[in-house]
């Protein structure tokens, strides 16, 4: 866009159509619950906008624009209807089901996922979460037939609901109640689900229980196993981001398989398909994350780009990412992992620059040959990158935010990283020998993130209480990007934005409040 002559910020035409996707179906999901005449007028307007488009030569070009308004809005109303139209009523009495995940067993109850779900002879078309309120030793497993007796009901939907949209993400509509559960037949589980069994089975039979949830979480993913203590001490730390299978997880793996393919000589195109191949395979063996599917699909891009010499581009990379998951998945707009990790992201590519040659000039004026200044300031770039961009969610979504992320990411991430790999590493091992004494060493390796986890976490400062409202956090993040490095505004002009822009953010979220 130009003023006058003058750049305001480059076209990035996937930028803006992932833009007017969210927009779409932000404006769908808003709508839902309302007549649906509203949301036949949204989407005629937005179907007029793209004609005139069309028959307009000067804005010809962003015909895509109200085309991918129109498909936001549609697509999230139709996944919306479809699915409303898919629930029951609450139902009591016994059903059939398909064990599927694992048996999470407690003092005196117990609790799984089913798929398969048969109520009165007619098949559910959603997976359900089954909550056992007594005491119960399992003569079942996952893939087994059960019948379960209780009560069933659907899964709520409200307005932005994040429950609803993990739900969905899962495939999970129904949850039930129940306090009988009988096996009728034995069955196999399916691929990613027995894989996933095998290694939580070799981390628990040869580590600590402790231990061994610390692990499902690093490499799966699977957060389920931590009790509430640990996870507080982990999340207070500042680093709860590497138990959610991300960019990090994903870029160490794909960086250690190229490494390996370069030393056995493979062609680098063969290579990369190898790589792509094994990563997706890794994405779907961590449930298809939004997390985990926006990092392969950015390492994929990020690969193409630099085996056959294309120019890489990270943010038209991360909108293709958003804009890929949210067409197959539009309500993963509000899925908390899909606002954290691309917001992180999002975050890095817009000020890890400035913040780093700030840094550096701190660090030539000491001492131009200060490595260690030099790891630092990278550090302190890319931590404050990601928790300005994600700061109001986390605040949005949990009420407290972590100070000393600094610190966590400096001393303890690295480390983390390092056994991230190795725990890999001793998993295939264990998977392919069927030894599982591979991953035995995990229960000392380990012992200095919780010993660290636990100090930072005994500490009351360590994080402050802080809440932020969804408006808010709209307002915060407009201005967040106005301030960046991609929109090319003199310095006042952006401070004039931003004073201006936090005093009509405050007007707006005090008429959100009294409204």
């Amino acid at each position: 866009m130009t003023v006058r002559h003058k750049r305001i910020f480059n076209y990035r035409p996937l930028c803006f159509c992932a833009a007017a996707l969210v927009l779409g179906i932000i404006l769908g999901e808003a709508c839902y619950g309302e007549h649906i005449a509203i949301v036949i007028s949204l989407c005629m307007f937005a179907f007029v906008m793209f004609c005139l488009s069309l028959i307009f030569k000067k804005v010809r070009r962003l015909f895509y624009i109200p085309l991918a308004m129109l498909v936001g809005i549609a697509g999230i109303s139709i996944s919306n209807a479809v699915y409303d139209g898919r629930m029951i009523e609450e139902y009591r009495g016994t059903f059939r089901a398909t064990v599927a995940s694992e048996i999470i067993l407690e003092e005196d109850s117990a609790s799984f996922y089913v798929s398969d779900i048969r109520v009165d002879g007619r098949k559910l078309k959603y997976d359900g979460y089954v909550y056992v309120n007594v005491a119960i030793e399992p003569d079942f497993n996952a893939g087994d037939t059960i019948e379960i007796g209780g009560w069933i009901v659907s899964r709520e939907h409200t307005k932005f609901d994040t429950y609803y949209a993990s739900g969905r993400a899962n495939g999970v509509g129904f949850f039930a109640v129940s306090s009988s559960v009988k096996k009728i037949s034995e069955g196999d589980a399916p691929f990613p689900l027995n894989l996933q069994l095998k290694v939580k089975r070799i981390l628990y039979e040869n580590t600590d229980s402790r231990t061994a949830s610390i692990c499902q979480a690093l490499i799966l993913g699977d957060k389920r196993g931590i009790d509430d203590n640990l996870y507080d001490n982990v999340s207070t730390s500042g680093l709860a981001h590497v138990l959610a299978v991300s960019g990090l997880h994903i870029t160490t793996l794909a960086a250690a398989l190229y490494f390996l393919l370069k030393k056995l000589k493979v062609n680098p195109k063969i290579a990369f398909i190898i790589v792509t191949v094994l990563t997706f395979l890794y994405s779907m063996l961590c449930s298809f994350t939004a997390s985990s599917l926006r990092a392969f699909i950015m390492c994929a891009v990020f690969s193409f780009a630099s085996i056959f010499g294309q120019k890489r581009d990270n943010l038209s990379a991360l909108s293709l990412a958003a804009i890929l998951i949210l067409l197959f998945r539009p309500t993963a707009i509000m899925e908390i992992g899909f606002e954290l990790s691309f917001f992180s992201v999002l975050g890095i590519f817009l000020f890890y620059g400035s913040f780093r040659r700030i840094g550096m000039r701190a660090v030539e004026k000491i001492s131009p040959k200060r490595h260690f200044g030099k790891r630092l300031v990278d550090v302190v770039a890319v931590s404050l990158s990601t928790n300005i961009m994600t700061l109001p969610f986390v605040a949005l979504f949990f009420g407290r935010v972590p100070i000393l992320f600094l610190l966590a990411n400096f001393i303890m991430l690295p480390y983390v990283m390092v056994l991230y790999v190795v725990l890999l590493i001793c998993t295939l091992l264990a998977l392919i020998t069927t030894f599982g004494g591979f991953v035995w060493i995990m229960k000392f390796l380990f012992i200095p993130f919780r010993v660290y986890v636990a100090l930072i976490g005994d500490l009351s400062f360590a994080a402050v209480p802080l809440t932020a409202s969804v408006c808010g956090t709209v307002c915060y993040e407009i201005i967040a990007i106005g301030l960046s490095k991609f929109v090319f505004l003199r310095r006042h002009t952006k401070a004039i934005f931003a004073f201006v822009g936090c005093a009509i953010a405050t007007i707006i979220c005090a008429i959100c409040a009294f409204a």
